[in-house]
């Protein structure tokens, strides 16, 4: 797989990944929740998940791909979830409530969940968005991925940027931050 393919599909679930945790969030909490560490429609940890499996695993298959699937998910959201609490001293997701969790990061519903995901991803799913980036003429999704990409590490910088610079702390700045983004439905 290319670069511009593995980009490809870095935004693409990264995006769904920013989906997924949006209706998650509205359906738990009944409020529009930004679910990513920037301030754009993406959540970076899908995308980052989805590209090492595709790239790490595709040459498993049955319950093997499901299996590192699952381990592989779970252990970058066990990170996710230690740096996001470490940063913004808060934990935007606990599943200490689920039977067999690690300290309410992972759970095993959740890996179960990824590694279905994951086997979906690199079985099915990989295959159609590779298709579907094939049917673009090169240099529009070149010019495309370039585009998204410089948005995104700009928004990365940006949101970084807003996190060090301002000298409420990184805690006041990610609760404010989560409480703009935050809309009440009723």
């Amino acid at each position: 797989m290319s670069i511009y393919q593995l980009l490809w599909l870095f935004l693409i679930y990264s995006f769904v990944g920013w989906i997924l945790e949006t209706i998650f969030a509205i359906t738990k909490q009944r409020k529009i929740i930004n679910r990513g560490l920037i301030n754009g429609p993406f959540c970076t940890v899908y995308g980052f998940t989805g590209v090492l499996i595709t790239v790490a695993l595709k040459d498993l298959s049955g319950v093997w791909l499901f299996l590192f699937s699952a381990i592989y998910a779970s252990v970058i959201e066990w990170v996710a979830g230690k740096i996001i609490e470490k940063i913004c001293h808060e934990r935007w997701w606990n599943y200490e409530n689920n039977k067999f969790n690690l300290g309410g990061y992972i759970s095993l519903q959740t890996s179960v969940l990824w590694g279905v995901l994951g086997f979906i991803a690199v079985t099915f799913t990989n295959s159609l968005l590779i298709d579907a980036y094939k049917l673009i003429p090169f240099m529009v999704i070149r010019i495309i991925l370039i585009v998204v990409v410089v948005a995104l590490a700009a928004d990365m910088i940006f949101s970084l940027l807003i996190l060090s610079l301002l000298s409420l702390g990184f805690t006041t700045v990610c609760s404010h931050k989560r409480s703009i983004k935050s809309k009440r439905i009723s």
